[in-house]
């Protein structure tokens, strides 16, 4: 299977860069396009499909259920859609210099499990209110060799607590990712001061 995806051009010259967006449950690829040219209006924007249609509307990456004691989800599922995130950043990749990834909740945990087990094919990840589906089988330490990272999360999330957001943050230092860490008085969100932070790390990351 090869996911769809929509692109957007640069809408300025000068930058020979591509982010690559994973999108949250429920949503679809074309929910964090806009986040791209916000970011940088030189970038080409790819925003992947996640392959799991849900029966309410929308996409996922693999499904959810909620328990007593929190979410649930397959591990083959999450493997199965790690794999298929990673198939595509690897083609988008011998198309062009290392693409940036970035995601937003189960998108950002996507992104992860490209960066933590390949990070040769990022240049930099963006960790919008999310979490590594797989921390367990993360590389040795160091491994990511002070890839770039921005980790945002909000105060008030109800639905991925900040310690989770806090814990990926010392997991990522801990592997050796150069992290830039923020956090928002938000719920589950994205709002203009953590993009506006976001796009000032990306400035730093593509200088």
């Amino acid at each position: 299977m090869e996911l769809r995806a929509v692109e957007l051009p640069p809408r300025a010259p000068g930058l020979d860069r591509t982010l690559v967006l994973f999108h949250g449950f429920g949503a679809d690829e074309h929910d964090l396009l806009p986040i791209g040219h916000e970011l940088d209006p030189r970038l080409r924007v790819v925003s992947l499909q996640a392959p799991i249609a849900l029966d309410f509307g929308g996409r996922a990456w693999f499904n959810l259920q909620q328990t007593p004691r929190g979410f649930a989800f397959d591990p083959a599922e999450v493997a199965e859609g790690s794999r298929l995130a990673l198939e595509a950043v690897e083609e988008i990749a011998r198309r062009s210099p290392r693409p940036l990834l970035g995601g937003f909740s189960q998108g950002a945990g996507m992104a992860l499990s490209v960066a933590l087990p390949r990070p040769d094919l990022a240049s930099g990840v963006l960790v919008l209110s999310g979490v590594p589906p797989r921390a367990e089988e993360s590389p040795e330490p160091t491994a990511l060799h002070g890839l770039p990272a921005f980790v945002a999360h909000g105060l008030h999330d109800p639905l991925i607590p900040v310690e989770v957001g806090r814990a990926t943050r010392d997991l990522l230092q801990r592997l050796g990712a150069d992290v830039t860490y923020r956090e928002y008085p938000m719920g589950h969100m994205v709002i203009p001061a953590e993009l506006s932070d976001a796009r000032t790390w990306l400035s730093s990351v593509v200088a």
